[in-house]
């Protein structure tokens, strides 16, 4: 008889919802396994092919995922249209990372063959991060990326900076991971649950705990996206880490530790609606002015990136302060734009560092147009987008949390993001300038480039225009995403 009850009681889990991760699980073990067999020649072929066909059938059974929707794994693991539209943006990315890195880490005579694997079960981390309401399994996710990111942005052969940001990003994500997790313990003393759902549904009297959890919970996630004042890592890691590795965290990383703030919006907003507003967008406003000015003085390129990926931060954060529908989709939608905007920029710098004494100094840049001039107009391109120039995506991105702030009538921090803007202008206008009105400081080569690095360079050019110019492509993805969220 209690034996019948057990079996009563265990729930075989619908892995066709868990699917994508599970191909994308499979493909880091034989990744794992093949490194440590193989011969380094065979590594660099083997390893970057079966992960980009493990990624492609990821990305195929997507489709088949998400037909399916619900909860399995006893409600630790949710398929829904937010998290099928983080996995796919999430996977294009990462196969276009494999495009660049192996002939970058072969120029940098970098190679690791643990950077396929690791790479993977990042890539799994973020993923699962982007399908939870399960603490645990959030916690367990979030650990996965975060040691993924350390070990990758150390992976550059004898370069005290790669060394010094990973390091530094070590000890500021441990202690993000840790805040996160107190958080996590506050909000299972107040509700007794560790599913967010029931957290916030549960009507207990005891809600200091609750605000104690809310509060340690987003301040652990604002290390890791790069918030004012908890930005101090990623300007170091990010020009320390092999810049394959640099465009996976600010495009990949940034989508994936968004979204457990995005699916909580809804359940704190209900309970907190104006503290959640003017904490938010406090933190925001700091965020785009701080990181905007910081750039305008920045004489590397992969810094005066990484600053703008803080004030970008703040972008996203400005919506996520507005509480209705129209700021979640401002969120969503601004997340996976700036996502192909920043693997775009970064890989072109990727490529650039290949040429024979570049420093990554801004003003090597100078007539760039005469030396690679698809390169100056994808990196053009990109730096419109990442201002905000119509018909970029960059532009719906901005006009979307304009208008959401101004639904939810947040006048005072709709003017701080065009000031903000405004002042972006100064270093996105002089790199475009530098390119095209400026005669050529030295020769720029670029040796070795593949068919593979133009395709992925092509691929995430035509988004950033083909996503403004017919914007309802994503948008009917995102429309979902968002809808499901607020109605549950």
């Amino acid at each position: 008889m209690e034996l019948q009850q057990l079996v009563g009681v265990i729930e075989l889990p619908r892995l066709v919802l868990f699917l994508p991760e599970l191909i994308v699980l499979i493909t880091a073990f034989v990744l794992f396994t093949l490194e440590l067999a193989l011969s380094k020649e065979l590594k660099k072929i083997i390893l970057p092919s079966l992960s980009a066909i493990g990624y492609v059938l990821a990305l195929m059974s997507i489709g088949v995922s998400a037909q399916f929707k619900g909860d399995t794994f006893y409600g630790s693991f949710t398929s829904d249209a937010l998290g099928s539209l983080v996995k796919i943006f999430a996977l294009i990315i990462a196969l276009t990372v494999l495009a660049f890195a192996g002939r970058y880490f072969s120029s940098k005579r970098s190679f690791y063959g643990e950077f396929y694997y690791m790479l993977a079960f990042t890539l799994l981390g973020a993923m699962i991060l982007a399908s939870s309401y399960n603490l645990i399994i959030i916690y367990v996710s979030l650990e996965l990326v975060s040691i993924g990111f350390y070990i990758l942005t150390a992976l550059l052969r004898g370069s005290f900076i790669s060394k010094e940001g990973a390091f530094k990003y070590l000890i500021l994500g441990g202690l993000s991971i840790a805040l996160a997790s107190y958080g996590a313990v506050f909000m299972y003393i107040y509700a007794g649950s560790i599913d967010l759902r029931d957290i916030f549904t549960y009507q207990g009297k005891d809600y200091h705990y609750l605000v104690l959890g809310i509060v340690f919970f987003l301040i652990g996630f604002a290390l890791k996206i790069g918030a004012v004042p908890f930005h101090f890592w990623l300007p170091d890691a990010y020009q320390g880490a092999p810049t394959p590795v640099t465009a996976f965290m600010a495009s990949v990383g940034k989508l994936a530790f968004f979204i457990p703030v995005v699916r909580i919006m809804p359940l704190v907003q209900e309970k907190f609606s104006l503290t959640w507003t003017l904490t938010v967008g406090v933190i925001a406003a700091a965020t785009m002015l701080y990181g905007n000015f910081v750039a305008l003085v920045q004489k590397d390129i992969k810094r005066l990136l990484a600053y703008s990926s803080i004030a970008h931060s703040g972008y996203i954060l400005a919506a996520v302060a507005v509480t209705k529908d129209i700021g979640m989709k401002a969120v969503i939608y601004f997340l996976v734009v700036y996502a192909v905007m920043a693997a775009g920029s970064f890989f072109i710098v990727a490529m650039l560092e290949r040429a024979e004494g570049w420093e990554n100094r801004v003003q090597e840049f100078s007539g760039l147009r005469f030396n690679l001039p698809y390169l100056a107009f994808g990196f053009m391109v990109y730096m419109f987008a990442l201002l905000g120039v119509p018909p970029t995506v960059g532009f719906v991105g901005k006009t979307l949390v304009f208008m959401a702030l101004s639904f939810d009538q947040l006048w005072w921090l709709a003017f701080i993001v065009i000031v903000s803007t405004a002042i972006s202008t100064g270093y996105y206008v002089r790199l475009v300038v530098l390119m095209y009105m400026k005669e050529k400081e030295k020769d720029v080569v670029v040796p070795q480039r593949s068919y593979a690095e133009a395709l992925s360079l092509v691929l995430l050019t035509v988004l950033t225009i083909a996503l403004a110019v017919v914007p309802e492509v994503i948008w009917s993805l995102v429309a979902p995403a968002s809808e499901t969220l607020f109605t549950r």
